[in-house]
């Protein structure tokens, strides 16, 4: 039997028809696909598939150093997710794990993606005393 390290930090045993489909996150080509949607806002969208029918939800997991994930979300289900309050011309990583209908269970992360988000320049004062001759 293997332990394995919850997200949480508690270890857990998983069992072995499990495993195996979990075993297939690192195997499946886990499209994760990263673009900004909206540079003002500090957006990033993500998207991936999901390991197999076994999945309970998502977590997307995130931080401003490889590997070093500060921040998480839970997002459910859902297999498209769009984390906002980024920092503008900051690098940030992401990786995702599933966990079990049950919710006791969660995967390896998935293979990290980063982007760094462009610097939004301020936009110019308009002209002022605009005339016709």
């Amino acid at each position: 039997m293997s332990h394995d390290q919850g997200f949480s930090g508690i270890a857990f045993t998983r069992p072995p028809s499990f495993r195996s489909a979990f075993s297939s996150l690192w195997a499946i080509v886990f499209f994760l696909c990263l673009f900004s949607t909206n540079s003002l806002a500090g957006e990033v969208t993500l998207a991936w598939n999901p390991p197999s029918a076994e999945y309970g939800g998502f977590i997307v997991a995130y931080g401003t150093s490889s590997g070093s994930y500060t921040e998480s979300q839970d997002v459910g289900a859902q297999s498209v997710y769009t984390v906002t309050s980024l920092n503008p011309g900051q690098t940030y990583y992401f990786a995702v794990k599933a966990y079990d209908r049950a919710r006791k269970i969660e995967s390896p992360f998935s293979n990290q993606v980063s982007v760094t988000l462009p610097i939004v320049n301020a936009r110019p004062a308009p002209p002022k005393d605009v005339r016709v001759y």
